[in-house]
């Protein structure tokens, strides 16, 4: 008589379980890889959640040790932060941002678990996009600006139990935590460095920029209060990018003298600081960069970069664009009603069925022309794989 055979499984390791989930490192390659490991000990695992079973879905879990040999106070900090990211996540249930779970603790290691997201990141798109030399239609560019706005506006919103202001911001708003989902919906993820006012949040202790300082306010570059209207900012140099494939803090076509000299003798000492911050933080090279041209960038620029892109996504960039924080919109919910006015102008509708389209088209236009223009190491890979830019590996934590 013939016995059933189980059915064929990888084996894995499995990282930890939580009543009747476990979570499982994928031993498919023979060796457990991390995607990111930091000198403190933080680790971060493209893993499955399953039952005893089967596996159920893909995550991302992120750990990180009890003790450390060589910075303990940090490493507490860094628990700390993970435990307020993970409790921040309980207020944010919307079907548009990624989901955090936890923390869990087991065996003194600390874990959260986040969604992955199916889909293609911004930034691929626009790394298409400049692989074809071919921006995004100002529709697609509102669409996707109305789409982050509402969700911004809830997080900006949000409020406890009791019905206090969690006072949130963001203040990582750029292209890799942007992603283009397969029905076409734009998910937001990566609020691990928001801010809010959660009791007992965990201060920082430089006042550096907490995301991608490329999307940075020029108040976050520069060490000022932020708000909810530094990610408004971000979300423009975000859609800026998608409509003319051009960014305002190039310093392209300016010389690095010509900036210095734009400098009164009061900003000069606030780009000094904000450079010895960055050095200090350990920034991306190009942050010096930034923080210069987010001090000497004024409203002639912001006119000369957008003057190519159609009304009304040009006069919706150049009030978001604004170096003062109160010429901005005042709110993500105004910024989403004058970009919902603007796809709703006489001509053919446009919605998540047209955007996917047109991310669609933008990939086929790429890998036709990729014998002439190579891909980046992102574009080689399924668009719904998790790549290094979007496994965030910084503790979550509010200043």
């Amino acid at each position: 008589m013939a016995t059933a055979k189980q059915p064929f499984s990888i084996p894995g390791v499995i990282l930890f379980s939580q009543g009747d989930l476990s979570y499982e490192v994928d031993l498919s390659l023979g060796v457990i890889e991390d995607l990111a490991q930091s000198k403190l000990g933080e680790r971060t695992f493209l893993a499955w959640e399953r039952t005893g079973a089967k596996r159920l879905r893909s995550v991302i879990v992120r750990s990180l040790p009890p003790t450390s040999s060589r910075d303990q106070e940090e490493l507490n900090r860094m628990r700390a932060r993970l435990r307020e990211e993970a409790r921040l996540a309980t207020y944010l249930q919307h079907p548009r941002i990624a989901r955090t779970c936890g923390p869990y603790e087991v065996q003194g290691i600390l874990y959260v678990v986040s969604d992955t997201v199916e889909g293609t990141s911004i930034n691929t798109l626009i790394n298409y996009a400049h692989m074809r030399n071919a921006p995004f239609s100002p529709a697609f560019c509102m669409y996707v600006g109305a789409e982050v706005a509402s969700t911004l506006h809830y997080a900006h919103t949000c409020k406890d139990e009791s019905g206090a202001p969690l006072g949130i911001v963001h203040r990582d708003v750029n292209p890799a935590r942007l992603y283009m989902a397969p029905e076409g919906e734009i998910i937001l993820t990566g609020f691990a460095r928001a801010r809010s006012l959660l009791p007992g949040r965990v201060a920082t202790t430089l006042p550096r920029p907490q995301g991608e300082v490329a999307y940075c306010s020029p108040e976050a570059l520069l060490g000022e209060e932020t708000d909810p209207r530094s990610d408004l900012f971000a979300l423009g140099l975000v859609l800026l990018e998608l409509a003319s494939l051009r960014h305002l803090y190039s310093t392209g076509r300016a010389r690095f003298e010509d900036l210095e000299k734009a400098l009164t003798p009061e900003v000069r000492e606030q780009v000094l600081a904000a450079t010895m911050t960055a050095m200090e933080a350990d920034l991306p090279e190009h942050a010096e960069d930034c923080i210069l041209r987010a001090a000497t960038f004024d409203p002639r620029d912001v006119e000369e970069i957008t003057q190519p892109i159609p009304l009304p996504l040009r006069s919706i960039l150049r009030r978001l664009l604004t170096r003062k924080p109160e010429e901005r919109y005042p709110s993500a919910a105004a910024l989403e009603a004058d970009l919902r006015a603007g796809l709703a102008r006489p001509g053919a509708p446009y919605g998540a069925r047209e955007a996917l389209e047109e991310g669609s088209n933008s990939r086929d236009g790429a890998s036709m022309n990729r014998r002439v223009i190579g891909p980046t190491s992102e574009n080689e890979l399924p668009p719904d794989m998790v790549t290094m830019e979007d496994i965030n590996t910084e503790p979550g934590g509010a200043t």
